[in-house]
């Protein structure tokens, strides 16, 4: 008995210094996120959040609310966060500014997908079942910085040699997806672009974004269209680490973040509530993937 006594004093004193180091280090962990114009409410949103993570880690967490993440980006490439939990492009963007940062964790989908298919799509009983048929037909898109609704399809096509300005007859610019898809129902357009993170991309289910939205609301049944193109699975946004931080806390950051949904299920809402599948440890190929696909060239300063 002394001896199993006298084994785990030894153990602790061991281990003491290296768990209080990397904590000494740390200080206060300091998280990001993009609040727009009313942080006061985001931060008090995300205090289950917040509370988990400094409960889980042992040290003290901050919020760190962003107005935009330009903002955001700046102030973890500059040190002052930690983790910042931050959109495809916006990750993109700052890996080729700073190669400072690496993606920690990705939330998943209902059927556990890591991302969304872009989806160029047509009336299922209309003219137009491929690219080929689509042209001089009008193109409804979604907002120019949309990566579903714009980026990503026009990466799509001009892998396929297609510029749009001159290949469709019209292109009609919308708000969202949603937008788009109504005007597919409404016959003022040929095509419009979609996204769905749904196993079935044409359905209703859990995931399927606009889709599902516009069946709810009865304006438009997925059933009644068919996919002219889909992309490859672009990932959602990460939560984002400095790489400079202590390899140890990574490693108690991602074991609190991939335990959330089941210890503290309010607290992984708080930060994920569009997001039921939970967090998965993030696969940096599917970011450079992305980020090829999208012609973003990887410039180091």
């Amino acid at each position: 008995m002394r001896r199993a006594l006298a084994g785990i004093a030894l153990l602790l004193a061991l281990t003491a210094p290296a768990f209080a180091s990397w904590r000494d280090d740390v200080g206060t962990l300091r998280v990001g996120f993009v609040a727009g114009d009313n942080p006061s409410y985001e931060v008090a949103r995300l205090e289950k959040f917040r509370w988990q993570l400094q409960y889980a880690l042992a040290v003290p967490v901050e919020l760190f609310p962003a107005r935009s993440y330009d903002a955001l980006m700046e102030a973890q490439a500059t040190g002052r966060v930690q983790y910042t939990v931050l959109s495809s492009l916006a990750y993109i963007a700052l890996d080729q500014r700073c190669d400072c940062v690496e993606p920690l964790v990705q939330p998943t989908s209902a059927d556990h997908l890591r991302g969304f298919r872009a989806l160029l799509v047509a009336r299922a009983d209309g003219p137009v079942a491929t690219l080929a048929d689509a042209r001089n037909m009008r193109l409804a898109v979604g907002a120019k910085d949309s990566l579903s609704g714009r980026r990503a399809p026009y990466a799509g096509l001009a892998k396929e040699g297609i510029d749009p300005a001159s290949y469709f007859l019209r292109i009609v610019e919308t708000p969202d997806s949603a937008a788009a898809l109504t005007a597919l129902a409404s016959g003022e357009v040929d095509l419009a672009t979609a996204w769905s993170a749904a196993a079935d991309p044409l359905s209703p289910s859990v995931g399927s974004g606009p889709l599902g939205q516009l069946a709810g609301d009865g304006v438009l049944s997925p059933s009644t269209l068919k996919i002219v193109w889909q992309s490859e699975l672009i990932p959602f946004g990460p939560h984002v680490v400095r790489k400079d931080l202590p390899e140890m806390a990574k490693a108690s950051l991602l074991r609190a973040l991939t335990e959330m949904p089941h210890v503290a299920p309010d607290a992984y809402d708080a930060i994920e509530r569009g997001f039921p599948g939970g967090f998965v440890t993030a696969d940096p190929q599917l970011y450079r993937q992305l980020a090829s696909f999208l012609n973003v060239a990887r410039r180091r300063n």
